[in-house]
Order: structure tokens, then C-alpha cells, then sequence
């Protein structure tokens, strides 16, 4: 997701809108019962409805070309149509190219293009239009954290660089054929092409980003003028010339953004949502004990990491033994406790959902050595007098809502004890972004990323690779720098053969946990409930969601509309 920064994602916020307080106002309320679905099990599908949802958090940009959350990513699969996708099984599957072909060794990407797609402008997406919008999303000018996934285009450097004025790597083979080709091989290349980031966008989009555009693409869902709320709502329409026949179902999908886990709970009991993905720990634990919500209920794969992020270029997080201190200071286990139905432990930075390569040693809480590593970077501290450790305060900033702002005031604890105090400050998500996204702002901050495709390269290139820190922004947010280790990660995004891959992230793994640029400490998976109603294909591994396959089919409807007041 990406979200979090799904990239996303430095993104992520709102996940795990989880609190440990089980006595909120509300919480002793019976639950309601779900609304019933007017067929049975293996009734067709049928087109209409607007499917309502709602998040804790906020979008910051709906253009593929900026940074985006977890949040923005869902609606950017559903604005933009890629020339492939993932499927539900994370397979690289065709979408706006019918084919492809790989040549060269690995080097060149040929793609077809379905002919006769059209675009949200009425303009049909030829070949030109690929190239245009891969080079306005990759432009120097362009905020794009994720520019740095595609630097083995052929000329990639030299169009960073202003030094060329098109990206020599992408080629127009006619009005339905485009080809990119590489400096080397890349075992990751199409997943990678599957994300949001090239995407075609309208022409109205022009070759430059600019963040007042209204987004524009190829996929199920449009967006409308005014469609569009900042920090209140989006609704999205469907695409009536989308290129798949019949899809999507639905005719709009609407979030209601900000809105905390109790109102959003009770707005789902009354049918006013029609999903909830955000919930009170209370809560989650309730309908998981429900029979009635039990079937409607399920828990998504852990593809996500958190940690605590330290700039390594801003005192005292500089000195190597500092970070290694907070590694060893913070006793993952009370961050489960904050929300143990939807939090994991962590200590690596490849979560449980990537088996093959989620194992091997990680960091691990040992108060004395945490004590000792303090020494050693000139910050004794004393437990028992309370004397020494690092001079003066540090300010930890973090989103208003969510999870992480009750692990912020244990991360505060636990610092407190070998004698780093840290001051929580709270703000908007995208205040949040724009702060750590940049050098010499933020010293200590709250990481996290959920995985874009599914590969390590993932996590291991955008959060900790010296590629990944851009001239604007970047979610590189602990601008942490080694060569060796670039190397290394480079060497295995090359690599076809899977054992050897499984070896080099290994070692990749074992070098961040020692230089400790964060303190990884969690992965989170959302618990999510649908109405019986609410029928077909819904959550996706990587997106989030995908609705376009969703549709309606709710018992009320009709006596609903005959009374004149349609929900």
C-alpha cells in the first residue's frame, strides 16, 4: 500500500484504529444483528447501489504519481487501470496490455494494448499515453517517492538528472504497443509495473505533475468535480466506458473520512455503512464471540511492518549505539497488549506474510545491553538515580488517531528508562508525512509500510536504500545510507534463482537489524465485517480493497425505494 506511506506505507495510519480501553462509552451496548440479504447464496449478480464506507484518516493526493496512504491507494485502484494488476492470489495478471512479451534476457518488456479502451475523458489510451504518464510520474519535478522502483529503465538517470528531456527506456512501438526496456534483468519488474505509480493517466493530466489536477484514468470508478472533499468524503461514480463488459456493479462507492471506530460502529449496525474495517479492541473481540457477525468477519495477512524510525542524520540518533539502545530498550510485548487481536510482534523488517523470507534472527528487548549500548555512545544513565542518558527532550510527532498513539506513550516509557525522554506530539496524517519525508525535520518518528507487491524488494528498497532518498521526499524517513548494503538489496532484486534470493535478503535482514536505523517492533492486519448483503469479491491482498466485482443485494431496498426514500 503506497501507502502506507499500500504505500505505504510512513503510511498506514488509521490501520489499526485499535484502542486498549475496553470501557468506552458504547461498548457495553448489545450489538445489533446483521441486515439480512434479499437472495440466497449463488444469486447473480445485479448492477446499482453505492457502497458506503468509512476510515479514521484522510487522503493526501489521488494522483498515482504522488505519495500516497493506504487510504489513497485503495481509491487509486479504482480510478486507475494499470497495463497489469494483481490478482486475489497476488499473480501478475493482464490489464490494460492483452499481452506481453520478455526479451532480450530479461532486459526489454513488450506490451500490447487492448484497443478501444477509453479513458474517463472519452479519449481512447493509445501507447503515447503510456509513455506521457510514465514520464510525467518519474520527472524530477515530480513528488514521487516511488520513482525510485523504476531506476533500471533504460535512461533512467539521465531524465532524473534533467540531462534528457524524454526516458529513453520507454518506447512507442505504434498506437497499441509500448516496450520498456531495462539496464539489467529485474526479477520484480511487472509486479512492480502492477503498482499505481505509471499508471496511464488522461490527457488532461498534461506530461507535469500538478497537485490541482482532477484525477483522471481508465479504471471502474471515476471521479466527479466536487467528488472530493478534503478531510470530509469521497464518491466515485462508475465508469460507464469501462473496458471490462458489465463491471463494476455498484454505481458509486462513498468514504466518509475522520469518523472514529464507535460512530463508525453504529453507523454499520443501522446500515448506514455498509462495511467496517476500523473497530475498538472491544469491539473486534465482540463480533469475533458473535456466531451472527462470526461468517461476515475475517482477518487480512499480516503484510505490513512498524517500528520506530530514527533519523541517522540527526543527533543523537547519528550514533549507531543510540539506535541500537532503543532496539534493545522496547519489550515488543506491551505494544501486543495495546491490541492484541490485531497486532503482532515484529523484530525484523519482512512480516509473516511473506513466509519464505519472514525468518532468521531479529532485534530483540534486553534492558542491560540497551543500558550498556547508551554507555558506549556517551549517554550513561543510572536507573536508580534517574541521572544521565541524552541531555534534552526529543520530539516524537505522530497522527491524532489510531494505534500508534497509544505505542507512542509506550515507546515514551520505555525510553524513560535508559534516559531518552521523548515528547509526543500530535497532528494531521499529512502534516505527519510532510515532516518526515524530508531531512532535517524530525529525529524520531513512527514507521510503517505495508507491502506494494509482494516480493522483500518491497520493504527492503523504499524504506532503507540510499536510492530511495529523493531530492523532495522520500519514505526513506531514517535517510539511512550503506553502500554495502544497496549492494547487496541490488544483487537480489537481480536474482532469479528463489534460494539464493532467500539468502542475500537474510543477510540484507541481519545488517538492518544491527545498524538499527528503526526499532522494528509490529505488523498489524485489519479485522474486517460486511453486511450479509454486501456480496462478491471485496478485500484484496495487496490493494486493500477492490470493489469492482462488489455488488448489492440488501432485503430493505425495495421497501425502501417504495416509500420514497432510497437509501
Amino acid at each position: 500500500m503506497r501507502s502506507i506511506p499500500a504505500r505505504r506505507s510512513a503510511w498506514i495510519a488509521g490501520l489499526a484504529a485499535a484502542t486498549a480501553i475496553a470501557d468506552l462509552p458504547g461498548c457495553r451496548e448489545p450489538l445489533a444483528g446483521p441486515i439480512a440479504a434479499a437472495h440466497s447464496d449463488g444469486a447473480a449478480p445485479r448492477r446499482g447501489g453505492v457502497l458506503r464506507m468509512a476510515a479514521t484518516q484522510d487522503l493526501r493526493t489521488l494522483d498515482p504519481a504522488g505519495a500516497a496512504d493506504s487510504l489513497g491507494v485503495q481509491a487509486q485502484q479504482l480510478i486507475f487501470a494499470g497495463l497489469v494488476d494483481l490478482d486475489d492470489q497476488s499473480r501478475v495478471v493482464p490489464d490494460l496490455a492483452e499481452s506481453w512479451q520478455i526479451e532480450d534476457g530479461g532486459r526489454t518488456y513488450r506490451f500490447v494494448l487492448r484497443q478501444g479502451v477509453m479513458m474517463h475523458d472519452g479519449q481512447e489510451l493509445t501507447a503515447d499515453d503510456v509513455k506521457r504518464s510514465a514520464e510525467r510520474a518519474l520527472h524530477p519535478s515530480t513528488p514521487n517517492p516511488n520513482a525510485s522502483y523504476f531506476d533500471g529503465i533504460a535512461g533512467y538517470a539521465d531524465f532524473l538528472g534533467a540531462r534528457a528531456d524524454h526516458l529513453e527506456g520507454v518506447v512507442v512501438d505504434g498506437r497499441y504497443a509500448v516496450s520498456f526496456h531495462l539496464s539489467a534483468p529485474d526479477a520484480t519488474f511487472l509486479s512492480i509495473l502492477a503498482m499505481h505509480t505509471l499508471r496511464p493517466v488522461c490527457r488532461t493530466g498534461g506530461d507535469r505533475y500538478v497537485d490541482t489536477w482532477l484525477a483522471c484514468g481508465a479504471g471502474p470508478f471515476r471521479l466527479e468535480p466536487g467528488g472530493w472533499q478534503r478531510g470530509t468524503s469521497l464518491h466515485l461514480v462508475r465508469h460507464e466506458g469501462y473496458f471490462r463488459a458489465g463491471l463494476p456493479y455498484l454505481d458509486a462507492i462513498e468514504w466518509t473520512f475522520n469518523m472514529q471506530p464507535l460512530p463508525q460502529r453504529f453507523r454499520f449496525e443501522s446500515g448506514d455503512l455498509d462495511v467496517l474495517r476500523d473497530m475498538t479492541q472491544a469491539d473486534m473481540g465482540r463480533y469475533r464471540a458473535d456466531p451472527r457477525w462470526q461468517p461476515l468477519g475475517k482477518a487480512e495477512a499480516d503484510t505490513n511492518v512498524f517500528g520506530e524510525s530514527m533519523n541517522t542524520r540527526m543527533p543523537p540518533f547519528d550514533n549507531i549505539e543510540v539506535r541500537r539502545a532503543v532496539a534493545a530498550a522496547i519489550d515488543r510485548e506491551h505494544y501486543r497488549l495495546v491490541s492484541p487481536g490485531s497486532v503482532s510482534i515484529l523484530t525484523r523488517v519482512i512480516p509473516s506474510g511473506l513466509p519464505a523470507y519472514a525468518g532468521g534472527e531479529g532485534q530483540r528487548y534486553d534492558y542491560a545491553a540497551a543500558l550498556e549500548h547508551m554507555r558506549k555512545a556517551g549517554y550513561p544513565y543510572d536507573p536508580a538515580t534517574g541521572r544521565g542518558g541524552f541531555p534534552t527532550p526529543i520530539t516524537y510527532p505522530i497522527n491524532d488517531r489510531g494505534l500508534l498513539v497509544y505505542t507512542a506513550q509506550v515507546l515514551q516509557q520505555e525510553l524513560a528508562k535508559i534516559g531518552i525522554r521523548i515528547e509526543i506530539r500530535l497532528m494531521t496524517w499529512p502534516a505527519l508525512m510532510a515532516l518526515q519525508q524530508r531531512p532535517g525535520n524530525v529525529a524520531i518518528s513512527p514507521g510503517g509500510w505495508g507491502m506494494d507487491y509482494p516480493d522483500p524488494s518491497s520493504f527492503f528498497e523504499p524504506l532503507f536504500t540510499t536510492g530511495a532518498i529523493g531530492p523532495e521526499s522520500t519514505y526513506n524517513s531514517s535517510f539511512y545510507s550503506n553502500p554495502p548494503f544497496d549492494a547487496l538489496v541490488a544483487r537480489a532484486h537481480r536474482e532469479l534463482d528463489v534460494a539464493k534470493r532467500v539468502a542475500l535478503y537474510a543477510e540484507a535482514n541481519a545488517i538492518l537489524c544491527d545498524d538499527a536505523p528503526w526499532a522494528f517492533t509490529l505488523s498489524t492486519h485489519r479485522y474486517d465485517l460486511r453486511q450479509p448483503y454486501v456480496r462478491g469479491p471485496l478485500l484484496h491482498p495487496v490493494w486493500g480493497i477492490d470493489p469492482t466485482r462488489t455488488w448489492l443485494d440488501r432485503a430493505d431496498d425495495a421497501l425502501e425505494k417504495a416509500l420514497g426514500r432510497p437509501r
